[in-house]
């Protein structure tokens, strides 16, 4: 995330009988980087220099110290927290006089009033205050959130921006694609979220998104390429119903098999069944038929013995 800041500066200069000299100045910066504010004097006067005190206005409070520096060190047991780590001089600057204040990552909250308080070692003192006005910009996102019936939904976003932009979505001619008003709510940081939707009946190639900030002339701009949505619906129906199709079929044949497969191992076991039964009934047939053998055997030697003990009973 981008800020983008507008400093305007008033310098009121006290020194000796608090005699003032009013200058005012205006600075722009980015964050990422860092701010300076400005606080300096003749070089040759800056050899004396005892006490480099910067401080915030905080309403209803004491001023938060923002940076200290005492007799060469800087003090750190009186730093606000919140400038913990983000607050410096520019060290080989001071000899000649120069003792503005870098702040590296400005937030929104540093807005407000500084003072830059300087103590000669004969307890003289100047002071120069420094109005600190923070705005802030993102760059904004387009991405489509829903593809239906009634069209293509784009939606276009912007994060944390401070004061409230216009947000203008339209098409690659520069025709506004709607008239919805955009919706925005405060982010926990002091800044505002921005958003608007735009739902898209008829093909586009392109849509362009542009935030623009009329109180400091800022803009920011992107654009996303739509592919042709109809033919990706057609052609997502057509891919459906032959997915659809090929499942049907896939599983009418594993049906057909399985029955096919069921059935012959009915069968197979039917026929064995009727091989064994016909085997059993040979096998019963046979032993009949010894049985059988065996008995007119046995009958007609009976018979023959019978008749041999005629012949000898008929010979005596």
């Amino acid at each position: 995330m981008y800020f983008r800041l507008h400093l305007v500066l008033s310098a009121v200069l006290i020194k000796g009988d608090f005699s003032a000299d009013v200058q005012s100045k205006q600075v722009h910066a980015f964050a990422g980087g860092a701010i300076i504010l400005p606080c300096s004097i003749e070089p040759a006067a800056s050899s004396d220099i005892q006490t480099v005190e910067w401080s915030k206005e905080v309403e209803g409070q004491m001023p938060a110290i923002v940076f200290l520096y005492r007799d060469g060190c800087e003090t750190f047991e009186m730093k606000d927290s919140d400038f913990e780590y983000r607050t410096s001089l520019i060290m080989r600057q001071l000899q000649k006089g120069n003792f503005s204040l870098r702040i590296a990552n400005v937030k929104l909250s540093d807005t407000g009033t500084f003072h830059c308080l300087l103590i000669w070692k004969n307890k003289t003192k100047e002071e120069s205050i420094v109005e600190l006005v923070v705005a802030s910009s993102s760059d904004p996102k387009l991405s489509v959130v829903s593809v239906d019936s009634r069209g293509v939904t784009v939606q276009c976003e912007a994060l944390c921006w401070m004061p409230v932009p216009v947000m203008t979505t339209v098409d690659d001619e520069g025709n506004k694609l709607t008239e919805e008003e955009q919706k925005q709510e405060l982010d926990p940081r002091g800044c505002y979220n921005i958003k608007q939707n735009v739902t898209l009946q008829n093909p586009l190639s392109k849509v362009v998104c542009k935030v623009h900030q009329q109180q400091r002339n800022h803009s920011k701009m992107t654009e996303i390429l739509l592919p042709d949505f109809g033919e990706s619906c057609v052609m997502s129906y057509l891919i459906s119903a032959a997915v659809t199709t090929l499942l049907f079929i896939t599983a009418f044949c594993i049906y057909i098999w399985v029955n096919k497969k069921h059935y012959s191992s009915d069968g197979g076991n039917q026929e064995q069944m009727t091989d064994i039964s016909d085997q059993t009934s040979k096998s019963q047939s046979n032993e009949t038929q010894s049985l059988l053998d065996q008995q007119i055997a046995a009958d007609n030697k009976q018979n023959s013995l019978t008749e041999e003990l005629n012949q000898q009973v008929n010979g005596l």
